[in-house]
């Protein structure tokens, strides 16, 4: 562990998961950090900000000066595209401009930490070995989690500098900006549905309702990402980061709709893409009334991010034995966060 002072690299800071990060060390006297994206982050932070596209090898490259005293780098960014396409070329390329452009520069670095996810186990394309474990072998086939590691590793081997990686489900958290997460696309379906005069139905089938699922609360997984990046024993590992509990729709729809002061509906598989195609107006009117920050509801909550959660008709666990093993042991009440997280959206004004 470092005996100097730290200097944390924020990339994807605007996204929910590093600006919660941000929010997390700004309160630790013993980090400085800069934040790096290409907009903005959008919960106001006292950080340094560099605005820069990953992409771009040659600003990535006239930007390395400025974070030669970087000691911890912290990768939250993603390139995705329109209707949540994730590439994977691209979403190599980000990691290789970055580090490329680090390394000649960079010579207090000490760990770099990724952020990936349940994909790695294939939870995207069918049911797979659950509970996931970090031990469990890698899929056939491309995917660009793989990619990104073994870019991350390639250059660790080259280098002084150890890395780690932790893997979240469905993270669910408080964001300005973000709207590809679980809370926020939740909200705003449960208000359409009220303004229409609808119950809250369940816009997918019996399997997706009786699935097994995790997810990751944010400040659980910022406080994951602290704890591996800065414990030795963490080097070069792997680690789920998951609630700890696990539930079903089933379960924990009718308290969500009580939430907004409706009934759980029926089940009503749909493509929420194609419903809410017309369903601008309807939260524009509801925003304007309540006063919230948007009104555009393409900027608060991401149908097509709502699909691939509503697609899982199949079980979506994974072992956090790990984790607790090498030390880190909190956990999170799902059915606690659920009520929490929607009354911060409610405080920041960007639910009803």
């Amino acid at each position: 562990m470092s005996q100097t002072r730290r200097k944390a690299l924020i990339v994807g800071a605007s996204g929910m998961v590093g600006s919660n990060l941000n929010i997390l060390l700004s309160n630790d006297p013993g980090w400085d950090i800069v934040t790096l994206s290409r907009r903005q982050v959008p919960l106001g932070s006292n950080a340094q900000h560099l605005a820069v596209d990953l992409l771009n090898a040659e600003q990535c490259n006239a930007d390395a000066g400025q974070l030669a005293d970087v000691t911890h780098v912290f990768f939250c960014a993603r390139a995705v595209e329109t209707n949540y396409v994730i590439k994977l070329d691209e979403n190599r390329l980000i990691v290789e401009n970055l580090l490329n452009a680090l390394s000649p520069v960079a010579d207090r670095l000490e760990h770099v930490q990724m952020i990936h996810g349940m994909k790695w186990y294939g939870s995207n394309l069918g049911s797979y070995r659950t509970p996931a474990k970090e031990s469990h072998p890698r899929l056939p086939g491309a995917n660009f989690y793989y990619e990104q590691l073994d870019a991350l590793i390639e250059r660790s081997q080259r280098s002084s500098w150890s890395w780690s990686t932790l893997r979240p489900h469905f993270i669910c958290g408080t964001a300005i900006g973000s709207p590809s997460n679980p809370i926020a696309t939740l909200g705003v379906y449960a208000a359409i549905m009220r303004e229409m005069g609808e119950p809250l139905h369940f816009p997918a089938g019996q399997a997706v309702w009786t699935a097994n699922m995790n997810v990751t609360d944010v400040n659980l997984l910022s406080k994951a990402m602290i704890w591996a990046a800065t414990e030795p024993r963490c080097a070069g590992e792997a680690f789920n980061i998951v609630n700890g509990d696990t539930f079903c729709w089933r379960d924990v729809w009718p308290s969500i709709a009580a939430l907004f002061g409706m009934e759980a509906g029926e089940l009503r598989p749909m493509s929420l893409r194609a419903f809410m195609e017309d369903k601008g107006e309807i939260w524009k009117r509801v925003a304007t009334r309540e006063g919230l920050r948007n009104s555009n509801i393409a900027e608060v909550a991401d149908w097509a991010f709502a699909d691939v959660m509503f697609a899982g008709a199949w079980d979506q666990t994974a072992s956090v034995v790990k984790a607790h093993q090498y030390g880190f042991n909190e956990m999170v009440d799902t059915e606690e966060m659920f009520p929490r997280l929607f009354s911060q959206y409610r405080e920041l004004k960007i639910l009803p």
